[in-house]
């Protein structure tokens, strides 16, 4: 659903975009060419295999990432918030979509066509460096999620979840906590386990003090245990 236009020189998460260092003709250029719109939990931004038809800029809301993996079960690469950048990553032989995104909460985004984000890249060195930028952190995430997978054990892998998690929804120690929009399925889905075990652990780590959590919300992190219990931080 469509909604008024932000414009992009007084946005409140442009100094986590790739937009923080794009000149003020630019952004008023990108204000004047975009559409703000709404995306419920459960509705699709990108789907896997189709083709691109746009780049969103996420303003508010929390959208999950994945690729079809075995048996129809999705694999959930990562959690994408406030700042970040989606839909850019089309194959340019295909024009098809290597990924899906998907809100897993009310999501606020902002939207422009590939025509006209391929003209702004030819415009703006400075956009064109935010996004390259942008793209080499999300493979260093890719690849450290795959090392965790692989070589971490169930309980390391849900205490890095659990990091991603604090991280992306700005937990801040002294606070009342987040609320977290995420089902044990997702949890489970980011670990690469079963949301059996994803229980297990959270059980675990509030006994020994870690965390505290009731229901979504999560009232406490001990982020330093539980960054000495991943050893990837």
């Amino acid at each position: 659903m469509a909604q008024p236009n932000p414009r992009c020189n007084t946005c409140r998460v442009r100094a986590c975009s790739v937009l923080r260092n794009c000149p003020g003709d630019i952004l008023e250029t990108l204000s004047d060419n975009k559409k703000y719109l709404h995306f419920q939990r459960g509705e699709r931004l990108l789907i896997e295999g189709q083709r691109g038809e746009g780049i969103y800029f996420i303003r508010s809301g929390i959208a999950k990432i994945e690729v079809n993996g075995k048996n129809g079960r999705p694999l959930v690469l990562r959690l994408a918030g406030a700042g970040s950048i989606l839909g850019h990553r089309i194959h340019d032989s295909t024009n098809e979509q290597p990924l899906s995104a998907e809100a897993v909460e009310d999501l606020y985004v902002c939207r422009i066509s590939t025509a006209f984000y391929d003209q702004l890249i030819e415009k703006s060195p400075a956009l064109h460096s935010g996004i390259m930028g942008s793209l080499l952190n999300e493979m260093h995430q890719v690849e450290l999620h795959a090392v965790r997978l692989t070589h971490l054990p169930v309980k390391e892998r849900v205490a890095a979840a659990l990091l991603h998690i604090a991280k992306l929804y700005r937990y801040e120690p002294g606070s009342n906590g987040i609320r977290v929009h995420l089902e044990r399925q997702d949890l489970a889905d980011l670990a690469g386990t079963t949301k059996e075990q994803v229980s297990r652990m959270l059980t675990g780590l509030q006994r020994a003090g870690f965390i505290k959590f009731s229901g979504k919300h999560f009232k406490f992190f001990d982020l330093n245990h539980l960054q000495h219990i991943t050893a990837l931080h």
